[in-house]
């Protein structure tokens, strides 16, 4: 009789929390935004330029390196539908790294160690601010990467507990970036994870992580210069609302 009781109970607090989950886990169309912190990997950058602008003797001078970046906040906005356990997305987000340094690695393809008037001309070419350095390693203020992206995305939901909601998924689309007054925009992909956190009928407040990689790419200043830029891997943690409607 005991076992008995105690599985009523059970089932009838299962259903309970089921119904309790229901109430907030609220379906249809939903608005979400967010603000967050930015942490964009260093990233592989060449200059090229004619002859002799880095020190060469060849028709083309080239130096490559990496790219290093400060933190930033992130912002997003979103417009969703909520299947039920399924949610479709299209998310576009904005954020602005200012440039750290910059490493200098090769110099037409051979591994260089510069010297103060290597460092010198590299910071004449970049027209940078408070520009200087030490080794390879060149530092200035001024420089951003300035990057936007809109990507479709597709998330799974799992609730786990009254008013509470993990989720994981991932999408594509395109990501933008701007160096120096110079874009152009790419293909881009993205994972990420979080939770929400139901607070009141249709109102969640999420916490979220998000992974993007976009593709790289070349940007010419004029026919004989520019520079090619790789791979820009980011991680961003965020917390944002959403509203079901």
């Amino acid at each position: 009789m005991r076992t008995k009781m105690l599985l009523a109970t059970f089932a009838v607090s299962m259903v309970a929390t089921a119904a309790a989950a229901e109430d907030t886990d609220k379906k249809g169309f939903y608005i979400a935004g967010g603000v967050g912190v930015a942490t964009l990997q260093s990233t592989d950058i060449g200059y090229y330029d004619a002859g002799g602008t880095f020190g060469g003797t060849g028709a083309q001078d080239r130096v490559d390196g990496k790219l290093r970046f400060k933190s930033a906040a992130e912002f997003g906005a979103t417009l969703g539908y909520d299947f039920g356990r399924v949610r479709f997305d299209v998310q576009v987000s904005y954020t602005r790294n200012s440039i750290k340094s910059l490493e200098v690695l090769t110099l037409n393809g051979s591994p260089v160690t510069l010297d103060a008037g290597d460092i010198a001309d590299i910071c004449d070419y970049l027209e940078a601010a408070s520009c200087g350095g030490t080794g390879n390693t060149i530092s200035f203020d001024g420089g951003k990467v300035r990057r936007a992206s809109g990507l479709a995305n597709l998330w799974v939901d799992f609730p786990v507990a009254k008013g509470i909601t993990p989720y994981v998924g991932g999408g594509i689309g395109v990501a933008g970036f701007e160096v120096d007054g110079e874009g152009k925009a790419s293909f881009a992909w993205q994972l990420g994870a979080g939770a929400a956190f139901h607070v009141a009928n249709g109102v969640a407040i999420t916490l979220d992580y998000r992974f993007r990689n976009a593709s790289g790419a070349r940007i010419e200043y004029d026919a004989a210069s520019g520079f090619d830029i790789g791979r820009q891997k980011s991680q961003s943690f965020g917390a944002g609302l959403r509203f079901t409607f």
